[in-house]
């Protein structure tokens, strides 16, 4: 509608500038106005934009993160995760995504948690495009490990048009807290007497992580591949990622056993200990991101896979590869 209103404008100035005198100016200046490439693609955007809901299953070894990058090297799951969402999308640029994560343990499948999803794009810019997103994690339970360490993310993103290769930035930063239990049976000598109990030993553990990647990526496009409606969409992405993080750890026993064991006895039957940590800002792991996206009609699928290689000094494994596999359907 907004591109024909522009049109009649156009015609009508001309069509009233044929009763005057017509300068090779005038004529040029409406033949560029309507000829004019950023002209035609901004009326294109207004007539193109508007909102829908998309429908997605994912399968992959994703157990956790949404888009901060920094925590992907703790994502090293190597079981299938299937992730069902669902999406609102506004012409506006507003979005709100719910996503559950179902995984099987123990021979049944569960749904070990939920993440609900706001955002806000903005693609009118000359400049670069901007997103803003919050993620918040639902949890079945504090005790399940592959459950994200991470309660909320806040996300936000830069991604500069022009250059041929697109230089991006982006900030994150996660927070949240999880926790493990151990139950030990054990036999314990008192007064030559043995004596059976059962040990309780837990860790609650407070995170938090910030992020600031840097990336370059460009998008390669084929049109019409295997019908006049669908589009390939190949982009690598590399990126290299500063951050800090931060971990508090407190401990809490079984508080009977402190009238049986001297403290020394007790430290040796504890798994956890109280500690804290903190890590200086510095540049952590190097990603390459390489997501192909193929769309016919309603219909679009999206093989996805992240590799990331941790830079400083570690005694955990510093390469991680991260696969997921989306298929999609819009209204």
């Amino acid at each position: 509608m907004h591109k024909a209103l522009l049109y009649c404008l156009l015609l009508t100035f001309l069509f009233f500038k044929s009763y005057a005198q017509v300068t090779p100016s005038d004529k040029q200046i409406m033949d560029s106005l309507i000829k004019n490439d950023d002209f035609m693609k901004m009326l294109d955007k207004m007539d193109d934009a508007k909102s829908y809901v998309r429908i997605n299953i994912g399968i992959g070894n994703r157990l956790f993160s949404g888009n901060n990058k920094a925590v992907q090297n703790l994502d090293t799951n190597n079981q299938l995760v299937f992730t069902p969402s669902i999406g609102y999308f506004h012409k506006s640029g507003l979005s709100l995504s719910i996503a559950s994560y179902l995984l099987s343990e123990n021979s049944k499948l569960n749904f070990y948690q939920y993440a609900l999803s706001p955002s806000y794009s903005y693609s009118k810019g000359k400049i670069a495009d901007a997103l803003i997103s919050y993620v918040h994690y639902f949890k079945e339970s504090k005790y399940n490990s592959p459950a994200s360490p991470f309660d909320n993310e806040i996300y936000a993103n830069l991604l500069f048009k022009k250059p041929h290769i697109k230089p991006g930035i982006s900030a994150s930063y996660s927070s949240g807290s999880y926790s493990e239990i151990i139950h030990v049976d054990t036999t314990v000598i008192v007064a030559t007497r043995p004596i059976k109990i059962k040990y309780v030993d837990t860790a609650s553990t407070k995170v938090s992580s910030f992020s600031l990647p840097i990336s370059i990526q460009h998008d390669f496009e084929f049109y019409s591949l295997f019908s006049k409606k669908d589009l390939l969409q190949l982009t690598p992405q590399l990126s290299l990622i500063s951050g800090i993080n931060n971990y508090s750890v407190s401990h809490k026993s079984n508080t009977q056993l402190y009238n049986l064991y001297t403290k020394r006895q007790l430290k040796k039957l504890r798994r956890f200990q109280s500690s804290t940590g903190k890590s200086k800002f510095e540049i952590q792991s190097l990603g390459l991101d390489l997501d192909l996206n193929y769309a016919i009609g309603k219909i679009n699928i999206e093989p996805e896979i992240y590799l990331d290689y941790y830079l400083p000094k570690t005694n955990d494994k510093a390469f991680t590869q991260i696969y997921n596999f989306n298929i999609g359907i819009t209204f």
